[in-house]
């Protein structure tokens, strides 16, 4: 009988810091699990859990305490290890406290009471397992056992832990605004990111495992379409309804869509990957990626995978206003359409490009809007350091750089960071992780608990000693 494969096959070199103490480590990360760090508003949120949260963080690492501080700017958390050589841009971990909440109408389906911070022989459970209080404190561990290991670094190593990712990230936008001004600069940052390996079989090579290293971020726009209308009776409907209207206004954005394009950081990955892709149409295009650019962004945005990597992409997400009745004409109208922006690519873009498909019979504005991030080099000091240190903990696994599609804290840490990487050194199995992030059972074994450990470990030795 074959045995099926394992994402632990990918796994290496776990004999590795027989200092780290894995049990602790599970019991502290229990501990954080157990606090129900959901933020909502400044004015409805419970923050006797952060508080809870802080102390933990506080009590739990003696050497960082030693060596270190602790500090709070509202409700995040910095800390700052100084190095001997000040003259070195420091490293930036980052991380969130927060979590979302438990979806109403799934209580019982869960195992383990989602703030009870349950262990068991294999699995830590709890909301928060996968995002992302195992980065959380997992980069307090490695730290940790740095200093143990090594005393003082040389290179300043800060973490930041923002309050309220899930929500608005105001909690970062704090954190990056006083590091600037100390005067803080960071020669790269590590935070979320893809968390788990993936089969390149989208990019034309099946069989590959890969491993993404997000180099930007898409921007985050809400717009609201409106169309007014009278409302009446359906019997004379001159002109369309209010909802027909708004209607024909979504087709027009929809045929109107951008071009996709290959980024440097997408083509890179195409380039790593050339000599193991065995599929048409990449096959004969990878072979050369910079004269066939537009073919391979073309064939990328034909793929589900790969399509939000080449596009800015346009989510009819909600729409407002409908009748009451058959027979009874809407009044306004509306719809919220939810675009995420390639880099590049602004709110300003956007809303005049809306505007312009839409025509002046549709009102369009901006309800929220998230910058993308900045596209960094997939090369230099950290970018470099990182891969060299995942294939070593799971060969077997190729590193590439890729944009992530959802949002993180970093993006405001771009004018105090030369480099920004986005990628979790925790990595499940892709089914728990598409199960249990936001959903229901969120859980984390104890070796990938470990792994991720020594794998930030190892980082920390390569960059900050």
């Amino acid at each position: 009988m074959t045995r099926r494969s394992s994402h632990y096959d990918l796994f290496a070199r776990e004999g590795d810091y027989p200092e780290l103490d894995i049990e602790g480590a599970v019991a502290r990360l229990s501990s954080a699990l157990s606090l129900r760090t959901v933020y909502e508003t400044p004015e409805t949120t419970d923050f006797g859990p952060f508080d809870e949260l802080y102390e933990l963080m506080r009590g739990s690492y003696p050497k960082i305490a030693e060596h270190g501080s602790f500090e709070r700017i509202g409700h995040s958390v910095l800390v700052t290890i100084p190095g001997t050589d000040s003259e070195l841009p420091c490293v930036l971990l980052l991380a969130h406290q927060d979590v979302v909440g438990v979806v109403p109408g799934t209580e019982d389906s869960w195992v383990h009471d989602p703030f009870g911070g349950h262990v068991d022989d294999e699995w830590i459970w709890g909301r928060g397992a996968l995002d992302i209080k195992e980065m959380l404190m997992g980069e307090l561990e490695a730290v940790e056992l740095l200093l143990a290991l090594h005393g003082r670094p040389r290179r300043t190593i800060v973490l930041a832990f923002g309050e309220d990712e899930e929500v608005q990230s105001h909690g970062a936008k704090a954190l990056a605004a006083e590091l600037e001004r100390r005067g803080v600069r960071a020669t790269f940052s590590l935070d979320e990111g893809v968390s788990t390996f993936s089969d390149a079989a989208a990019y034309g090579a099946p069989g590959t495992t890969i491993s993404d290293v997000g180099l930007s971020q898409k921007g985050y726009l809400n717009l609201r379409l409106t169309v007014r209308g009278a409302g009446g009776h359906s019997s004379n409907p001159f002109g369309g309804t209010s909802l027909e209207r708004l209607c024909t206004a979504v087709v027009s954005l929809r045929g109107a869509l951008w071009k996709p394009s290959l980024t440097p950081v997408v083509a890179r990955t195409f380039e790593l990957l050339s000599s193991r892709i065995t599929l048409d149409p990449f096959a004969s295009l990878a072979r050369d990626v910079t004269v066939n650019t537009d073919a391979i962004a073309e064939a990328a945005s034909r793929s589900r995978e790969l399509f939000p990597l080449v596009t800015t992409t346009m989510a009819v997400d909600q729409v407002f206003g409908s009748s009451p009745a058959p027979n009874v004409m809407p009044a306004d109208a509306s719809a919220i359409i939810n675009f995420r922006l390639m880099p590049g690519v602004t709110d300003a873009h956007v809303l005049e490009w809306a505007r312009g498909a839409v025509g002046d019979d549709v009102e369009v504005e901006v309800l929220h809007y998230t910058p993308a991030g900045r596209l960094d080099d997939p090369r230099g000091f950290g970018y470099d350091e990182l891969v060299e240190v995942m294939e070593a903990y799971h060969p077997g696994a190729v590193v590439v750089p890729s944009i992530v599609c959802g949002g993180t804290d970093s993006v405001h840490y771009e004018a105090m960071c030369e480099k920004l990487l986005r990628m979790t050194p925790f990595r499940p199995e892709a089914d728990e992780l598409a199960r249990g992030l936001h959903g229901v059972n969120e859980r984390i074994s104890r070796r990938v608990y470990a792994q991720g450990i020594r794998v930030m470990t190892a980082l920390l030795e390569r960059c900050a000693l």
